[in-house]
Formats: structure tokens, C-alpha cells, sequence
């Protein structure tokens, strides 16, 4: 049976997602809600980290297409990523 081949950084991403939400509990516990993702990102990073060299040895590189499609969706990512960052800002600061 042959193994199927991910691309690069491909658990990466499932970790991250997974680790997000298990996060939240931590941060509500601690009494702040912002802590718990942040824990939870920087968890989820090492468990996809792991993931990635353990399920995926030997990975392949994106193709022109997947690369294509990456960067297409990147900038409205990181647009959005910003606007809510400016928001939280300016509801922490102007409170």
C-alpha cells in the first residue's frame, strides 16, 4: 500500500486548528479570553510541527496551481487578520 504524500506544511495547519480551540478553555480559566488562543496557536504549532515530520517524511512541494491559489488567498487573510487587530486595539483603547 502506498503512502499518500502531503504537501509541505500541511499538519502544520490541522495543528493550529486543532490546538485554536483547545486554547480557549485555558484563557477563560485564567480570567483572559485573548491568553487562550494564543496558548492554544503556539500549542497547536508545536503538536502540527510534530505531525508534520512524524506523518509526513517525505513532503511535496506545491505545484504552480496550489501556489497560485495560496497567494490568491493570502492578501484577503491578512487584510482581514489586520482590520480585526485595529478593532480590538481600538475597543481596548478608547473603552
Amino acid at each position: 500500500m502506498k503512502k499518500e504524500r502531503y504537501p509541505q506544511g500541511h499538519f502544520i495547519g490541522y495543528g493550529i486548528a486543532i490546538g485554536i480551540p483547545l486554547g480557549i478553555p485555558v484563557g477563560l480559566a485564567m480570567g483572559n479570553v485573548a491568553f487562550g488562543p494564543l496558548v492554544g496557536s503556539v500549542l497547536g504549532l508545536v503538536l502540527g510541527a510534530i505531525m508534520e515530520k512524524r506523518l509526513n517524511p517525505n513532503p511535496r512541494k506545491l505545484t504552480a496551481e496550489e501556489q497560485k491559489k495560496k497567494k490568491k488567498y493570502l492578501i484577503p487573510t491578512v487584510s482581514i487578520g489586520i482590520v480585526v487587530l485595529l478593532i480590538i486595539v481600538a475597543v481596548f483603547l478608547f473603552k
